[in-house]
């Protein structure tokens, strides 16, 4: 490009020798002639002089324009690479993650600082992706993890696309698109027949537990379940004597469908995070989910009728069993399973058999043979 821009200055410079040239020729005719030839001459050439003029100044801006047009097609490739990947590492986050969440978070930070920061030419884009982040509390709220993780997904994409008069109900439609895709992955994983995520060495895994898991005559008799607790509110009911494991849902309803898959007397498997693993073992009598869409609550204790419950009662019930909050938090239902305990340490006596990812899930009857055995070395199992 200077190649040619430098060639266009040898051209004017050119012309404008040629011109003074022809103007001296022309001059000289004028003065030695009675005739117009000077005059003529001079006015033919200076027209084609300034139309060779224009022509190359026209060319210059062509070529000004395409220098711009390319720097800004290489600028927006390497955008859309370091965004790409940045989505791409976002999502595998939530699909990958173990037990120490720290790194790989302060991975995904360090680009997002390090590289799409870098080209992020809009200081809103960087305040919008704030706002979504200061929606999560807990490395561990997968809901609101996924939730965060669309929007800025949406937040990129639109600055990709540069649509500054985008209007905000499409933006937030897009987020919740990208949501129900992920929801669907998530809810065609929950429905397989098996629902091991990971085969993870055992967090006390000495040879004689080895064995013990590999040797079919010792199961669990009744079915048992993986639930992933959301937060130590969680423990903080359990310890009030609230005996109700709960999950909430945003926009799906896989969740729901297996916590109403679960029976009588099936023992549910509580796991916390950050590296405690399983710290209580209960007995399921029955369970509830509020449709906060539709106003209503659906309680079923096993035995029993299913019961429809709505207005006052509806709205008491969510004060007292609600107890994510999730009612003020935009979601879009609620359920509990309901429970008698049956084993409870609350420092955790780790995970036989790997970690299984998803909030709930049906837990292998080995594992929780295991876990039982070790429930009952740290508390007596009822």
């Amino acid at each position: 490009m200077n190649f040619i821009k430098n060639k266009t200055f040898e051209y004017v410079f050119v012309f404008l020798f040629v011109i003074v040239l022809f103007t001296a020729i022309a001059s000289y005719f004028y003065f030695k002639s009675d005739n117009a030839v000077g005059p003529n001459l001079i006015t033919a050439f200076v027209g084609v002089v300034l139309s060779a003029l224009v022509t190359l100044v026209l060319l210059n801006g062509q070529t000004k324009d395409e220098e711009v047009k390319e720097r800004n097609m290489k600028l927006y490739n390497a955008k859309l690479e370091v965004y790409s990947d940045f989505v791409y590492s976002m999502y595998a986050f939530l699909s990958m993650k173990n037990q120490d969440l720290s790194e790989d978070f302060s991975s995904l930070r360090t680009k997002l600082l390090g590289k799409v920061c870098f080209y992020v030419n809009d200081k809103n884009v960087i305040e919008k992706i704030k706002n979504q982040l200061d929606n999560v509390k807990n490395l561990n709220d997968d809901n609101k993890m996924a939730k965060a993780f669309a929007g800025i997904t949406s937040i990129l994409q639109k600055d990709l696309r540069e649509e500054k008069d985008l209007r905000e109900e499409e933006w937030i439609e897009s987020q919740t698109d990208i949501l129900d895709l992920w929801g669907k992955f998530e809810g065609i994983a929950a429905n397989t027949n098996n629902e091991v995520t990971n085969t993870m060495p055992i967090s006390d895994g000495t040879a004689q537990q080895q064995e013990q898991i590999n040797d079919d005559s010792e199961r669990l008799e009744n079915q048992a379940w993986h639930f992933i607790m959301w937060n130590d509110s969680q423990l903080t009911k359990l310890k009030e004597g609230f005996n109700e494991l709960s999950l909430i849902e945003y926009g799906e309803d896989w969740r729901t469908n297996l916590v109403k898959q679960v029976g009588e007397n099936d023992v549910i498997m509580l796991f916390r995070r950050g590296g405690y693993g399983y710290v209580g073992a209960y007995r399921a009598i029955g369970w509830r989910v509020f449709y906060f869409e539709e106003e209503r609550e659906e309680i079923q204790m096993f035995g029993k009728d299913l019961q429809e419950i709505k207005g006052e009662q509806y709205l008491s019930d969510i004060k007292k069993f609600d107890i994510y909050d999730s009612y003020n938090d935009d979601a879009t239902s609620c359920a509990n399973i309901i429970v008698e305990p049956i084993a409870f340490v609350e420092n955790g006596v780790g995970n036989p058999g790997g970690v299984y990812r998803r909030t709930i899930s049906r837990y292998d009857s080995h594992y929780a043979w295991m876990l039982k055995k070790l429930f009952q070395e740290k508390e007596q199992w009822q």
